[in-house]
């Protein structure tokens, strides 16, 4: 159920940034593995982490 959890907000965040019109971070996202992407996107861009909803 968690791993569903994740990948729901994972998409989220994909859509989010294709809306914004960054693809090629989308991408990234895309092929990180499911239990770091969070760590990941939050450590590389908290600003934009923020702007999709992440306020760790």
């Amino acid at each position: 159920m968690l791993a569903l959890k994740t990948g729901c907000e994972k998409e989220e965040v994909v859509n989010t940034l294709c809306e914004m019109g960054l693809d090629q971070i989308a991408k990234w996202i895309m092929v990180l593995p499911e239990d770091r992407w969070e760590s990941m996107f939050l450590s590389t861009w908290p600003t934009l982490a923020k702007k999709c909803g992440f306020n760790r």
